[in-house]
């Protein structure tokens, strides 16, 4: 005579273990890493900053853009100015990364910005011969979300 439950035990482990296994399967999908908070429409980029330097005074002229890159955006609240200052013999190394530290932080008239037409500003510093400098700038929103930077201004003094 044959041992039948011995053999159902069998059958049932055999089918738990498949079970158990393909489960991890399942458990293992999805993206592995912390949180992140949902995404935000970036207030828009200037793409027109200019300089000008006058004995050791330098001028940024640039254009806040009018329309937000989304509906949703956020009025823009504050442009950050970026600078970096290097040596000449800083400044020879073609492949060392540009350093910017923030150098003024210009509050945007919260009236004109929530118009969303396109607003003219300028910034102006003291600057030392014997450098060479760069400047970006970067518009923030009420929030502190930071937009992609300008293009890049570079001048020797």
């Amino acid at each position: 005579m044959k041992n039948v439950s011995g053999s159902h035990s069998k059958w049932m482990a055999a089918l738990l273990l498949v079970l158990a296994g393909s489960s991890l399967f399942w458990i293992g999908c999805g993206k592995k890493g912390p949180p992140r908070p949902p995404r935000r429409p970036l207030p828009p980029a200037v793409k027109d900053l200019e300089y000008s330097v006058h004995n050791d005074i330098v001028k940024l002229n640039w254009t806040v853009p009018g329309k937000a890159e989304s509906r949703n955006a956020a009025p823009p609240a504050t442009v950050k100015v970026f600078r970096s200052r290097m040596s000449a013999e800083d400044a020879s190394c073609e492949n060392c990364p540009i350093r910017f530290a923030v150098s003024g932080d210009i509050p945007i008239n919260k009236q004109r910005s929530e118009k969303f037409k396109p607003i003219r500003m300028s910034y102006t510093e003291l600057v030392e011969t014997g450098y060479h400098y760069a400047y970006k700038v970067a518009i923030f929103d009420e929030n502190g979300i930071g937009g992609k930077d300008s293009n890049i201004v570079r001048f020797d003094h």
